[in-house]
């Protein structure tokens, strides 16, 4: 019976030895994981303090070109609210002369007969005039050669 006690001791001794073992290498490449684990780390933070330098860079560079841009865009609002003046300026120009046409079609609408009427009458005249000078001219003319028949 102390034999049993001796193989099942030595059995248990092995069987720990052995776990021993595989807890060593597990550890070992553990070990060796969380070096590397820790040099990666350490690139990745030197990479990403020049990576962050720069950033800073960049928005350095674009904080002053959006400085930039907004004192140009300042100078430049005077001139689209000139250019808007002058728009709403040409609009009340162009309602006015609207206006103005609309009227004066209108003028000439009513006045149409009007002038139709000064038209006809001044062609009337014409053609008495015409009509007064023909008689003249044919009274002149009768006149004359009566004269000359009676030389």
């Amino acid at each position: 019976m102390i034999v049993i006690l001796y193989v099942a001791a030595l059995i248990a001794a092995i069987a720990l030895l052995v776990i021993a073992i595989y807890l060593s290498k597990t550890l070992k490449s553990a070990s060796q994981t969380m070096n590397e684990v820790a040099k990666t780390v350490e690139k990745m933070t030197s990479e990403l303090q020049g990576i962050s330098g720069e950033a800073q860079q960049l928005l350095d560079k674009t904080n002053s070109l959006l400085d930039d841009v907004n004192g140009k865009v300042a100078k430049v609002d005077p001139v689209f609210d000139a250019i808007g003046d002058v728009g709403t300026s040409l609009l009340g120009l162009s309602q006015s002369v609207r206006e103005l046409a609309t009227l004066a079609t209108n003028k000439v609408s009513t006045n149409e007969k009007k002038v139709a009427q000064a038209i006809s009458v001044s062609r009337s005249l014409l053609a008495f005039k015409d009509k007064l000078k023909a008689n003249k001219t044919a009274k002149q003319a009768a006149k004359e050669a009566e004269q000359e028949s009676n030389l």
